[in-house]
């Protein structure tokens, strides 16, 4: 993980902070508008990357700036500690806005209270609503009931940061998360028989050792064609399950980005789908295509909901990639409370931007609040 993780969090606390210091819905405006448009800046880069050579350099200021203005417009009004947690819950749950709502502070939950899980995010507007109360009324506030429910919240915040640190676990015995480098499938044959060949040998190298028993790999790493199927089946060791992100083909011009767990023998099982793929590069229900390629202009379908899963007897739950970063799914997770939780993502199209780090330190900070072990999976 990286060093710095507990860095982004923190800030945006204070951004919280800067918005409710201003005087003016212009100046809380642009205050929120300089947070997000520096946070999301990796966008230019991201999508020069993701879509290639052919995309236009407006396409990745549109997204960029506009995502950024729209999540800033809620702040413009938030003169007060309240309107704060509102803003922080339409934009993390009402579409469009929680649709991409990254940077959201709600993960700052995870910060304060870790392992509280829902009860930390219910402390967090908490801890919102007394700032709001003091300030309104400082002299009362100090010699009420107010100031020690502050502190309270302080000395609980205290208290679940010491028993993370004294009581972390690791994932499960057994499991074990593979990074690659194998960079996305091609449009040469060879050259995706080349890319098969080096996941199965960078998979089974790390994975022969005979207490493995759950092998968790990265995002869309290959597409649920029975070929792909029968070859990964037949690499994988005896007692082993492999979890494969696959894209997996539905209906014309659709494919799911999924999770897929396989054997050595018996048929493949779909245990988890994206809740909301990338907007505009993988979901975009306004333009279907007609085949099952990226040359097809193929799209990739929304779950909505990720279910917890049994492995092993281990309640188990799935955030993948571009979902790492958005509060609503977040949520999903810590309604259930799962035991482990798996990651799984792509970065060879993030090269030179700082979205894996803070995609990564978001996934810390909510996984930190849930309480539970991650498992993770990158291919660069």
């Amino acid at each position: 993980m990286w060093p710095t993780h507990w860095v982004g969090p923190l800030l945006s606390l204070l951004f919280v902070g800067m918005v409710l210091l201003q005087h003016s819905r212009i100046t809380r405006y642009l205050v929120a508008l300089s947070y997000y448009a520096a946070g999301s800046v990796g966008l230019l880069r991201g999508v020069a990357v993701f879509f290639g050579a052919h995309a236009f350099w407006w396409e990745g200021a549109f997204l960029w700036l506009g995502s950024a203005a729209l999540l800033s417009a809620g702040w413009a009004f938030a003169d007060r500690p309240w309107k704060a947690v509102l803003v922080l819950l339409l934009d993390a749950l009402l579409p469009p806005l929680g649709l991409f709502d990254w940077l959201s502070p709600l993960s700052a939950a995870g910060l304060l209270f870790p392992g509280m899980g829902l009860m930390g995010l219910l402390a967090l507007g908490l801890l919102f609503l007394l700032i709001d109360a003091m300030w309104r009324h400082p002299v009362a506030a100090r010699r009420g009931y107010r100031a020690w429910i502050l502190g309270g919240l302080f000395a609980v915040s205290l208290i679940a940061n010491e028993a993370v640190w004294t009581a972390s676990e690791g994932a499960p015995s057994g499991w074990l998360g593979i990074d690659l480098q194998v960079g996305p499938a091609s449009r040469s044959i060879l050259t995706n028989q080349a890319r098969h060949a080096a996941i199965i040998q960078d998979v089974l190298a790390p994975s022969r050792n005979r207490n493995i028993r759950v092998v968790l790999l990265p995002e869309t790493l290959e597409t649920e064609w029975a070929g792909n199927v029968w070859a990964l089946q037949h690499a994988i060791p005896r007692g082993q399950i492999w979890l494969v992100g696959m894209s997996i083909p539905g209906a014309p011009g659709l494919l799911s980005d999924s999770i897929v767990a396989l054997q050595a023998k018996g048929k493949p099982q779909t245990l988890f789908n994206s809740a909301f793929p990338v907007p505009v590069s993988m979901w975009h229900p306004w333009s279907r295509g007609t085949g099952y390629t990226v040359a097809s202009n193929v799209g990739y379908t929304a779950g909505w909901w990720t279910a917890v899963r049994n492995i092993e007897g281990i309640r188990t739950w799935a955030n993948i990639c571009y979902d790492q970063l958005l509060p609503f799914v977040w949520i999903e997770g810590v309604i259930q409370n799962p035991q482990v939780i798996l990651l799984t993502n792509n970065e060879w199209w993030a090269h030179g931007t700082g979205i894996p780090v803070i995609q990564a330190n978001t996934a810390w900070v909510w996984t930190r609040l849930m309480g539970a072990p991650s498992l993770e999976a990158e291919n660069a």
